[in-house]
């Protein structure tokens, strides 16, 4: 079997992606969820504060969810679902200032790509400034904001690192992901070659994910360290701080789901909570000293 990869934005406008998996113009699709608004409202869990404190870990509490709720599995229904995984988990990256406790992130002026992290950097007593990837280095290095929160990788590839001089390791916020093919696509494969998939993606492919974005954020660690960025590990007792300060988000998370008619959502965090104390006792995280 062949697959010839495209970019983003190469076939489809990227927003677009679901769409075009569903109608079979894309002969596998993947993209975030929240780049979908309203598809994957139960899915939206993994975006919560805190949830997981590693790719790999969210990879896997995403598709052990997925497994187990049916209403889950409802929000792929459009698609034949390959596996879900999830981003590397978000840290704080600051221009002037190293940001070791609550009250040093007070005040701050701090970039948002996304309304999650927006919510997240708010209840942090800091106040979010919507700026997308592709402008945030600039608007860095001009002095209009005082850091980014986003995953190691970006900061590279966009150069925010030439702009930032420090990174709080605070593992606060990572997103969830899909890859699929159209039903009509599926089943036009044959016998052996849907065996390939079943074999290959799923929960196989949902940890080798998880993974490679940890093993690519430990990377890209050490590179920087080398011209002389800093680092600093949030101490659990203080990262539990920061965790306590966005717990309204998680609450107010269960009660905008519940009012959708999702009256277990209470019991879906609770478990993806639990499910990722199970899986961070294994799993690797996207830094390491």
């Amino acid at each position: 079997m062949e697959i010839t990869y495209f970019n983003p934005n190469t076939l489809c406008p990227l927003n677009d992606t679901y769409d075009a998996t569903i109608s079979g113009m894309l002969g596998i699709g993947g993209n975030g969820q929240n780049l979908t608004p309203g598809k994957f409202p139960l899915s939206s869990v993994l975006e919560l504060p805190g949830v997981a404190p590693s790719a790999e870990c969210g990879s896997m509490v995403m598709w052990e969810l997925y497994k187990t709720h049916p209403e889950i599995q409802a929000e792929y229904k459009d698609i034949q679902l390959l596996w879900l995984w999830a981003s590397a988990t978000y840290q704080l990256h600051t221009t002037k200032k190293e940001v070791k406790t609550l009250e040093d992130a007070k005040g701050l002026k701090i970039i948002a790509w996304n309304r999650s992290a927006a919510d997240i950097i708010k209840a942090l007593g800091a106040n979010p400034v919507q700026i997308g990837p592709t402008d945030t280095y600039l608007a860095l290095e001009r002095g209009m904001a005082d850091g980014v929160l986003c995953p190691l990788a970006p900061i590279v590839s966009y150069k925010i690192s030439d702009a930032t001089k420090y990174t709080t390791v605070c593992d606060i916020l990572l997103n969830p992901f899909w890859a699929g093919m159209s039903h009509d696509v599926w089943k036009s494969l044959s016998d052996k070659d849907r065996a390939a998939f079943e074999k290959t993606t799923g929960e196989v492919m949902a940890k080798r994910s998880g993974v490679s974005l940890d093993q690519g954020a430990v990377s890209d660690v050490a590179k920087l360290r080398k011209v002389g960025h800093g680092f600093y590990l949030l101490p659990d007792a203080e990262r539990d701080r920061w965790i306590a300060a966005t717990a309204p988000l998680r609450e107010a998370w269960v009660k905008d789901m519940e009012s959708k008619g999702h009256k277990d959502a209470r019991k879906l965090l609770d478990e993806a909570v639990s499910l990722s104390a199970k899986y961070a006792k294994t799993t690797g995280r996207g830094y390491q000293k």
